[in-house]
């Protein structure tokens, strides 16, 4: 679970961000795409993929007894051990703040269109006849888009020194380290470890600051739940 769910979250991260791309593009086809529909479908499927893909921790794990009743669960040493730190490197560490970044600049880009073309056709003189409607950005989306970068920044802040960490020891590897420096850096590890899950604790009250929308849903349900374990 400590590799499916990491996975899963940033998947589903990557997800809303192209739903963002989606509904902010001036082509009102490509904004058609963005269903529900779709959005559950394509998580069951990326939940599922690496459900099934980490199978193979199943296996390749072995039980360390270290004392009575103390069992750690490590990797095997050797080939397997160096997959897992160059795949932790890629997929969990490298791929998914590039792709965020990716697709944030991405929705940025519409954004600054639609609001080109609505400065645009507010400055034409009369005379012009407008055929269609144009597309503007309702206030939930732009909460939602606002509350997107916030969950990224928070995931790039909170994530990006563990994979930094991660390079440094699969470059020092093999050099000699003195028992000063393996203390410094087991402190450094134990505090990017500290950070990478405080991300996973900070969503709600990130999006409580960022959306009015979420306050109020936040707010209904809580009064809701009051409500009914009262009567």
């Amino acid at each position: 679970m400590s590799y499916i769910l990491p996975c899963c979250e940033a998947s589903c991260l990557i997800l809303a961000s192209i739903d963002r791309v989606l509904v902010t593009s001036p082509n009102a086809g490509t904004r058609r795409r963005s269903t529900r529909r779709l959005t559950i479908i394509s998580m069951i499927v990326i939940c599922s993929f690496w459900a099934i893909f980490h199978i193979h921790t199943l296996i390749f794990i072995q039980i360390v007894q270290y004392g009575t009743n103390y069992f750690i669960c490590t990797f095997q040493p050797g080939t397997y051990t160096t997959f897992i730190s160059y795949y932790s490197l890629v997929v969990t560490g490298c791929l998914p703040p590039t792709l965020m970044a990716i697709f944030g600049c991405w929705t940025v880009k519409n954004i600054r269109q639609i609001r080109r073309v609505r400065h645009n056709a507010s400055t034409r003189g009369t005379g012009t006849v407008v055929i269609g409607t144009q597309h503007t950005l309702q206030s939930k989306d732009q909460q939602l888009i606002r509350m997107l970068f916030i969950d990224i920044l928070s995931y790039i802040i909170c994530k990006y020194p563990g994979t930094i960490m991660l390079i440094y020891q699969q470059i020092t590897q093999y050099a000699n380290k003195s028992d000063e420096r393996q203390q410094i850096e087991q402190a450094i590890l134990e505090l990017t470890v500290f950070l990478y899950f405080v991300e996973n604790s900070i969503g709600c009250y990130t999006n409580m600051i960022a959306s009015k929308a979420f306050r109020v849903e936040l707010k209904r349900i809580l009064l809701k739940l009051v409500h009914y374990f009262r009567f």
